[in-house]
C-alpha cells in the first residue's frame, strides 16, 4: 500500500512540475492582459499570476496547483517549512450529486519545495480517510497535528517523525455542522501556552471524547441553548481539553481566530448571506456579539424596539445593551483565515496588523488597526487582489522565514452549499523576494529556542515555547534578554515568565508597572491567568486608575467572576472613569458587572451619589442590569432634554432589566407630559407585559386610550397583537392600506386583521371605486401574508369582472407565494381557466412549489419550447446586455430576492452576487438552484397538529417557538408543541430551472446584470 502511495505522489509531483514550469512565460505576468483570455483560459494555472494585483514591495509565486492539490480548506506550516493542507474534495457531496465521491476520503497533504525554486516538488499524504472529509482546520505543533472536522477534533501524533500518524485521538466531539462550514475551525497555540479555537453557529455544543457535554470553568454547559450561550463561540482550553472557557458567543460563523503576543484576540465573522454585514471583531472576553437576540434567540430580522435603520448594523443587534461593538464592518464577503502578523519580513505597514483571506472579494488584505478610546478602529489595505473571480483565498499562514502562504479553494462560488469544481486548487507564496528557502531553528538549546520564540510560524513558536517553558527558572537569563528587546519579544517572554509559578508575581508586576499600556493590559491578562481571588484583586488594584482606557477595559473584564465587596469598589472606580460615548469601555463595564450587577452598581451609586445623571451616568444606567437602574432609566426618559435619537434604545434597555415595579414605572410614562409625548407613549406601551395589562381593567383602558395617538407605529401594532384587542380592526385596515407606512408593518397589520376576523373590510375595499393603483398595492400585500382568508380573497378577485389584467397578474403572483394558493393556481391551469396574459407568471411561481408533482408539471402548461440541454461553458463566453438583464431580473427574480433597493426579501440578497459568484456559478444556480442552497435558507415543511401546512426557511428557534419565513416575505411564529412534524426539504425553495421559462438570450442578459451587482468590501 505504501508503494502505491509513493507512486501516486511521484505522479502528482511530476504533473505539477510540468504545469508550474509552464508559468515561466516570456512576458512578465504584469504585462499580460488577463481580461483578453477566454473564460476557459482564465482558469489555467499558468495564467493565474497574470490576474493578480500585488501590493508594492511584495512578490507572489504560484507554489502548487492542481493536480497536486485540490480544494484546500486550511493550512499549517511546520518548523521545517513544509506546507500541510486539508483538502475538501468531498465537501457537501449530497448537495453536489454531479461531483464524484472519493471513497477513500479526503487527504491531509504535506507539500515541500526541496530545491528552493519557490515551487512545490514533493507531495506526501499524511492521512486520508472519510473521518477528515472537508476538515476546516489544521494546526501542526511539534509531533502533534490537530485537525478540526465536525463532529470531532482529532489529535494525530507522529512519534518518530516519519510523516505517518502513530495515533489518532479525539480531543472534543459532539460538535454539529458535519460536512458544513459553520462547524468547528482551526486551533491556535497562544503565547500563554493554551489552545484557542472557535466554531460557527451550526456547532451548537461541545462534548468530551466520552460524549458528555462539557461544562466551562464556571460550571455552565457549553451548548447554544441561550443558557447562557448562543450561536457561534470562541474557546480557550488546556491541551488535554480541560479548563474550557467560552471567550465569546453569539457569532454567526467566525472561520478562524488569531491571538497577538499581548493576549489580544481577533477574528472575523460572516453575516447572513447578502446583508453586507461582514465584520472584524476584537474579542472582549465573556462578551456577546449580537447575531441573535440574546434574550429570546430570535433572528435579527424580528422587529424589536430601537433597532438600527441600516440592516448591516441591525444585523448584529448593535443597539442592544450587552452587545460588544464591531471593530470594522467590511460590507459583503465570505471571511476566512486570519492572522496577526508580528514578524519582520513584510513591509512595515503590515507588521503588527491583521492579515485576512477574503474569498468573497477575491482578495487577501490587511486591516490597519489603531486604538480609539477603549477600543479600536481600522482601515483596509490590500496585499493581493485578483481579477479572476475564481480566486477564493481561504487561508493565510506564516512560514518560518516570515513570508506568507495563501491557500486558494479556487471555485466559481464561495459559501453556501455548492462546490462548482472539485478538481482544482492553488497555493501561493507571498514574500518580498522570489524563491522560498525556509529558515531552520535549533530547539535543543535555549539560545536556539529564544530565536525561534520570535517567529510568527506557529510550529516554530510552539517548539521554542515548549523548550523554554521546560527549562523553568533556568530560562530566566534568556527571558531577560528577550524582555530587553521590547515589543513582541518582551510580550512573549513575559508570558513564559508568568508560567514559572515561583516567579509569576515578579513578571506580573513587571508587566503591570511598565510604561507602555500594551504591556500593562497584558499584565492584567497575566494576572487573570496566574492569580485568583484576593491576590487577583490586589494586582488589579495597581492599575484601576491607569491613564489608558485600554488597560482599564481589561481590568473591568477581569472583575467579572469575583463578586466581592472589594471587586465592587474596584468596578465603581472604573465606572467613574468612563468617558460618555465610549461603547467599548461601557461594554467592558457591563461584562464585568453582569454576574453581580446589583453589588457592583450599588458600589458606584454610593460613590457618585445624586450626581449620576450626566452623559456617562446615563450610559452606565442604560447598560448595567442592576434592579435599581429601572427607576433611574425612567428618570432619564422623563427628562425634557432626553435625546429623541436615544429614546428607543433607552426603552429597549427595559427588556434586559428586572424590577418589581417595572411595569408600573412604564405605565406612568403613558400619563407623563413630554415634548415628544407621542413617541414616548408608543415606546412605553410596547414594553408593557401583557399579563400586567390584561389583569387590570383600568390598565387595559389606559392602553386603549393611548392607541389612537400612536396609530401606525410598531409599538401600536405589537400592543394590539399581544393584548388581542379585537375592537381595533378599522384601525388595522387603515394602516395596512396606507402606502406611506413601512411595508413590513403593513403586512403584520394584515395578518392581525385576518386573525381578528376583519376579512370583510378587505373584500369591500376591493369592490369599491377606489383607484386601481390602491387596489394593486393592497393585492400585492395580500400575496405576501400567510392567512387563508387572504388566499380566498385573491382567488375571488382573480375571476372578478371588475379588475384589470395587470391587477390579475399581481393576484397570480400573490397566489403563487403560498402553499394553498399554489394548489389553487395548479387547479386553474389544469382546468385551462387562466388567461394567457398571466399563464407564464403562474407557471414560474409554481416551479418553486414544494409539491414535486406541481413543480415538475407546471412547465408543461407553457406553449414555449424549453431551452433544452445547455452548454454552460459556451454560455459564459457570451456577452449579455445588463440593462435588459435588469428587466429580466424584475420579471423572474424580484419576487424572492432583493437587489439594491428593489425586490422582496425572501431568498438571499443578490446585491453582492457579482462578487460572490462567477458567471459559471450564476448559470449553474439558475439552472439548478437546489445544488447550492445558502446556509440559513434550507427549506422546511411544518405539518401542524391542526392540519395546516407551512413551507419556508427557519428564521429563529427558541425553547418554545419557531419562526418560519415564507414566500413573499411573510413569516409565522408557531408554538413547538403545535407542530406535528418538521421536515427538511430535499429541494431548494427557489424556482427550479428558470432556464425552462426563459430563452438563452434572456438568461445571458440576466447573468450580465447579476454580474454588475457588486458592493465594495
Amino acid at each position: 500500500m505504501r508503494t502505491i502511495f509513493k507512486l501516486q505522489t511521484l505522479l502528482f509531483s511530476c504533473l505539477s512540475i510540468l504545469v508550474l514550469n509552464s508559468c515561466k512565460q516570456e512576458k512578465k505576468d504584469s504585462e499580460i492582459d488577463y481580461s483578453s483570455f477566454s473564460e476557459q483560459d482564465k482558469r489555467k494555472p499558468e495564467n493565474a499570476l497574470a490576474s493578480m494585483d500585488i501590493a508594492e514591495g511584495l512578490q507572489l509565486e504560484l507554489f502548487a496547483s492542481e493536480p497536486m492539490v485540490v480544494n484546500p480548506t486550511n493550512m499549517a506550516i511546520d518548523a521545517r517549512g513544509r506546507i500541510w493542507v486539508c483538502e475538501g474534495r468531498n465537501y457537501r457531496l449530497f448537495a453536489n450529486p454531479d461531483n464524484t465521491y472519493d471513497d477513500k476520503g479526503d487527504r491531509i497533504l504535506i507539500l515541500e519545495d526541496t530545491d528552493g525554486d519557490g515551487v512545490a516538488d514533493s507531495s506526501k499524504v499524511f492521512y486520508q480517510g472519510k473521518d477528515v472529509n472537508s476538515a476546516l482546520g489544521i494546526a501542526v505543533l511539534g509531533n502533534r497535528i490537530i485537525v478540526s472536522v465536525s463532529p470531532n477534533v482529532f489529535v494525530f501524533t507522529d512519534e518518530n517523525g516519519d510523516d505517518v500518524p502513530d495515533s489518532k485521538e479525539i480531543l472534543f466531539t459532539g460538535i454539529e455542522g458535519v460536512d458544513h462550514d459553520h462547524g468547528v475551525h482551526a486551533f491556535v497555540f497562544g503565547p500563554d501556552g493554551r489552545l484557542y479555537f472557535n466554531f460557527g453557529n451550526n456547532g451548537r455544543q461541545l462534548k468530551d471524547k466520552a460524549g458528555n457535554i462539557i461544562k466551562d470553568i464556571h460550571g455552565r454547559e457549553i451548548s447554544n441553548t441561550g443558557n447562557p450561550f448562543r450561536e457561534g463561540m470562541a474557546f480557550r482550553t488546556n491541551w488535554d481539553g480541560s479548563q474550557v472557557e467560552v471567550l465569546g458567543n453569539n457569532f454567526r460563523n467566525p472561520f478562524e481566530l488569531t491571538i497577538d503576543s499581548y493576549g489580544g484576540l481577533w477574528q472575523s465573522d460572516n453575516d447572513d448571506d447578502g446583508n453586507r454585514g461582514v465584520r472584524i471583531n476584537f474579542l472582549m472576553e465573556n462578551g456577546s456579539y449580537g447575531f441573535k437576540d440574546m434574550l429570546t434567540g430570535q433572528n435579527w430580522r424580528e422587529r424589536r424596539t430601537g433597532w438600527h435603520d441600516e440592516i448591516p448594523k441591525r444585523h448584529w443587534h448593535l443597539n442592544d445593551p450587552g452587545t460588544v461593538p464591531n471593530l470594522l464592518q467590511t460590507g459583503s464577503g465570505s471571511p476566512c483565515g486570519i492572522i496577526i502578523y508580528e514578524d519582520k519580513l513584510l513591509p512595515e505597514i503590515y507588521q503588527n496588523q491583521l492579515i485576512h483571506a477574503e474569498p468573497g472579494h477575491n482578495v487577501v488584505r490587511s486591516y490597519i488597526v489603531s486604538e480609539k478610546g477603549a477600543g479600536y478602529e481600522a482601515r483596509i489595505q490590500n496585499l493581493v487582489k485578483s481579477q479572476d473571480d475564481w480566486f477564493r483565498p481561504d487561508d493565510v499562514t506564516v512560514a518560518p522565514d516570515g513570508s506568507l502562504f495563501i491557500s486558494d479553494w479556487y471555485d466559481g462560488g464561495v459559501g453556501g452549499h455548492k462546490a462548482e469544481d472539485i478538481s482544482r486548487g492553488r497555493i501561493y507564496h507571498l514574500s518580498t523576494k522570489k524563491g522560498y528557502q525556509p529558515v531552520r531553528y535549533d530547539f535543543n538549546t535555549g539560545e536556539g529556542a529564544a530565536e525561534g520564540l520570535l517567529s510568527d510560524n506557529m510550529d516554530v513558536f510552539y517548539q521554542s515555547w515548549q523548550k523554554l517553558n521546560a527549562m523553568g527558572e533556568n530560562s530566566e537569563p534568556i527571558l531577560k534578554q528577550l524582555i530587553a528587546k521590547g515589543g513582541t519579544s518582551k510580550a512573549r517572554a513575559l508570558w513564559l515568565g508568568v508560567n514559572i509559578s515561583a516567579k509569576a508575581d515578579v513578571y506580573m508586576d513587571m508587566a503591570l508597572l511598565d510604561g507602555d499600556s500594551k504591556f500593562r493590559a497584558q499584565g492584567v491578562r497575566m494576572a487573570k491567568f496566574a492569580a485568583d481571588g484576593a491576590s487577583l484583586e490586589g494586582y488589579l488594584e495597581k492599575v484601576v486608575n491607569d491613564p489608558s482606557p485600554q488597560v482599564r477595559r481589561e481590568v473591568a473584564i477581569a472583575l467579572a467572576y469575583l463578586g466581592t465587596p472589594k471587586a465592587a469598589q474596584l468596578w465603581a472606580i472604573l465606572a467613574e472613569q468612563h468617558e460618555a460615548g465610549d461603547r467599548w469601555y461601557l461594554e467592558a463595564l457591563g461584562i464585568g458587572s453582569d454576574q453581580y450587577p446589583d453589588l457592583y452598581f450599588n458600589a458606584w451609586k454610593n460613590r457618585i451619589g445624586n450626581d449620576w445623571i450626566d452623559a456617562k451616568g446615563k450610559d452606565i444606567v442604560w447598560r448595567v442590569r442592576a434592579s435599581e437602574t429601572v427607576p433611574m432609566l425612567a428618570e432619564i426618559i422623563k427628562n425634557e432634554n432626553v435625546s429623541d435619537e436615544r429614546l428607543p434604545s433607552y426603552f429597549r434597555a427595559f427588556s434586559f432589566k428586572e424590577h418589581p415595579k417595572k411595569n408600573a414605572i412604564l405605565m406612568n410614562c403613558l400619563t407623563t407630559e413630554h415634548p415628544i409625548g407621542k413617541k414616548l407613549k408608543a415606546l412605553a406601551v410596547g414594553q408593557l407585559d401583557k399579563d400586567f395589562v390584561n389583569n387590570s381593567r383600568k390598565n387595559t383602558q389606559v392602553v386603549k386610550n393611548i392607541l389612537p395617538q400612536i396609530e401606525g407605529t410598531p409599538e401600536w401594532l405589537m400592543t394590539i397583537q399581544n393584548l388581542k384587542l379585537k375592537d381595533q380592526n378599522q384601525a388595522l385596515f387603515r394602516v395596512l392600506s396606507k402606502s406611506n407606512i413601512d411595508i413590513d408593518l403593513r403586512k403584520e397589520a394584515a395578518d392581525v386583521l385576518f386573525d381578528f376576523g376583519g376579512k370583510s373590510l378587505v373584500q369591500d375595499y376591493l369592490q369599491s371605486e377606489v383607484p386601481e393603483s390602491n387596489k394593486m398595492q393592497l393585492l400585492g400585500l395580500l400575496g405576501s401574508i400567510r392567512s387563508t382568508d387572504a388566499v380566498d380573497i385573491l382567488t375571488e378577485s382573480l375571476f372578478s369582472k371588475n379588475l384589470s389584467l395587470p391587477l390579475k397578474r399581481n393576484i397570480v403572483e400573490g397566489l403563487g407565494n403560498t402553499y394553498e394558493g399554489q394548489h389553487k393556481l395548479y387547479d386553474f391551469l389544469k382546468a385551462d381557466q387562466l388567461d394567457n396574459a398571466y399563464k407564464k407568471t403562474a407557471v414560474l411561481k409554481l416551479m418553486s412549489s414544494r409539491d414535486s408533482l406541481i413543480r415538475n408539471s407546471a412547465p408543461n402548461f407553457l406553449d414555449e419550447d424549453s431551452v433544452g440541454d445547455l452548454d454552460i461553458n459556451a454560455l459564459v463566453e457570451r456577452t449579455g446586455n445588463s440593462d435588459k438583464g435588469k428587466e429580466i431580473y424584475s420579471m423572474y427574480c424580484s419576487a424572492c430576492h432583493v437587489a439594491g433597493e428593489s425586490g422582496i426579501e425572501f431568498g438571499p440578497s443578490l446585491s453582492d452576487i457579482g462578487n460572490k459568484l462567477s458567471k459559471n456559478f450564476l448559470y449553474s444556480n439558475i439552472i439548478d438552484p437546489s445544488a447550492g442552497i445558502s446556509f440559513g435558507y434550507e427549506g422546511y415543511t411544518l405539518a401542524m397538529k391542526d392540519g395546516k401546512t407551512y413551507t419556508g426557511y427557519i428564521l429563529s428557534r427558541t425553547e418554545d417557538e419557531l419562526t418560519l419565513k415564507m414566500m413573499g416575505g411573510t413569516q409565522i411564529t408557531v408554538n413547538l408543541n403545535d407542530i406535528d412534524k418538521l421536515t427538511a426539504m430535499e429541494k431548494s425553495l427557489m424556482t427550479e430551472g428558470l432556464h425552462k421559462v426563459m430563452n438563452e438570450e434572456e438568461m445571458v442578459d440576466l447573468v450580465a446584470y447579476l454580474g454588475t451587482l457588486k458592493t465594495e468590501g
